[in-house]
Parts: C-alpha cells; structure tokens; sequence
C-alpha cells in the first residue's frame, strides 16, 4: 500500500484536518464502518471503479459512488466500501463546511453526494487534473490551488464558530452549553441555529460525538481499559447512558470494538 499525507499550508489549516492519498490498500474485509468524527470529507476516486454505501443493518448496497463525492458530516456511522485502488481524501475541520460550500452545512448532514451537485464543473476539471500520472505531492498542490480559490474567509467562522468549538474540544466533559451561548451574546435557539448552519450539528449532537472521539482516543493503544474509568473520565455519570451513546455511534457495545479495532479508531472492519 502506498499512503501520503499532505502538510496542510498555514493558511489553509483554519478549514483543512487532514488531504490523505491512498493507492493499492486491498484489506481481506471488504466494508468498514465509518464512525461520526464531526468532519465533512471530499472524496477523489482516481480509477474508473466505484465505491459503495451499505445498508448498516442488512449489508445490502445502498448507493454507488463515482468520481468524487462529498460526504457530509455523521450524526450515525455509516458502511463503507474497504478497498482503495487510488484515491484522495480531503478532510475538513468542524465549521469549515460554510467557508467551503457557502450554504447551510446542515443540507447535507447524514448524505453523500456527487460532488459535482455542489461544486459544478470545477470540481469534475480538479478530478481530470488529480487523474494524471504525477506523483502525489503535485496532486496535492492542485487541490491545494483549487481551495484557494474555493474557500471563502469567514470571519464569523473564524471568530464564534470556531471558539465555540474549541470550548467544546477542549472541555468536554465540563462544557455548558447554554452558558458558552450566553458567553457569545446569543440565545440558545439563535446559537443553536449558527452552530448547525456551520457544523452541521447542533451543539449538544457535537458535544456527544466530541465525548465519543474522546473516548476512542483514550482506548487507543491501552491494553488493559476499564469502561468504567473511561466513561467517568469522559463526563458520563452512569454506565448505561456511556453504553447507549457508544452503540449508538458505532452499532456495538465497547468490548465488541476494542476486539474489532484494527489501524485506525474510526475506521471498523466488517468482517
């Protein structure tokens, strides 16, 4: 398998988490979940072959996906096509959705697209690009080229937005919501209502998936884990309200997913 990460220019690190380029990734699963992290993801498929969305009960294929599409950000995981014969990915910080398609983020929560229904014709020419034989990093730098254009500053994503977010990061387990509104200068239904246009979530479906990534990162790598600890640590106050979030963003109990996990925490295999 061939992997690059690209390092994401200082001003363009204020959108972009992460641009990753996969090629010859051939896992003996053939689907994954894909957990909620608060992302939204543009995904270039290099090679003439689709991906695929299942139905996450029955396993039956539910939506083909071609030549680059948007994925929104998740409230639930979804199942996913395993295998990349070469593709990119472009990884979105929480609240860069509106800089980056300038319209309500919260359209497409929960949705994969085309991503041409969003970016018109420059997108398709960006994928042409990405689709000749040069090395990773100048394919990097035409992505690159085409956000400078695309992004759009956004001062009240710069200034509200993403405070409000790195409340909420960086205190988890001990943010009040209503009081952090109260700190902007907003009602609650005002800030719920900018949180959601932005990220694509309201505040407190963030707040959960925040506490369930925290969760996650805390597992990682630990070989004795007691759930207890980790859902004290992680501000839940009993044990059957950490049980009925966990399932709910990953369809499983927490012992199932420390059996399960393989490289990458969001990422499960469907074996």
């Amino acid at each position: 398998m061939i992997f690059s990460q690209y390092r994401t220019p200082l001003r363009l690190e204020k959108y972009v988490a992460d641009l990753l380029y996969h090629k010859d990734y051939f896992p003996e699963h053939k689907k994954d979940k894909y957990l909620p992290d608060g992302t939204i993801n543009i995904i270039f498929e290099l090679t003439d072959n689709p991906k695929f969305i299942y139905d996450n009960m029955s396993g039956k294929m539910i939506q083909e996906c071609n030549d680059v599409w948007f994925s929104g950000v998740l409230k639930d995981y979804i199942t996913i096509s395993s295998h990349h014969e070469e593709m990119m990915i472009l990884v979105f910080k929480p609240g860069a959705g509106f800089p980056l398609i300038h319209k309500d983020i919260s359209t497409f929560t929960n949705q994969v697209v085309s991503a041409e229904e969003i970016f018109g014709e420059s997108i398709l020419n960006l994928l042409k690009e990405l689709k000749q034989p040069t090395t990773p990093e100048e394919k990097f730098k035409a992505i690159e080229k085409w956000l400078d254009n695309q992004l759009k500053e956004d001062d009240f994503y710069l200034e509200v937005i993403r405070y409000a977010i790195e409340a909420i990061e960086n205190s988890p387990t001990q943010i009040n919501l209503s009081e952090l509104s109260e700190k902007l200068g907003y009602s609650q239904k005002q800030f719920i209502k900018l949180f959601k246009k932005y990220v694509g979530l309201t505040p407190k479906q963030f707040h959960r998936i925040v506490r369930f990534n925290e969760i996650l990162a805390a597992v990682e790598n630990k070989e004795t884990i007691s759930w207890t600890i980790v859902a004290a640590d992680c501000g839940y106050f009993d044990q059957a309200h950490f049980i009925k979030d966990f399932q709910s963003f990953s369809g499983i109990n927490p012992k199932k997913y420390l059996s399960d996990i393989e490289d990458f925490p969001n990422f499960l295999p469907v074996k």
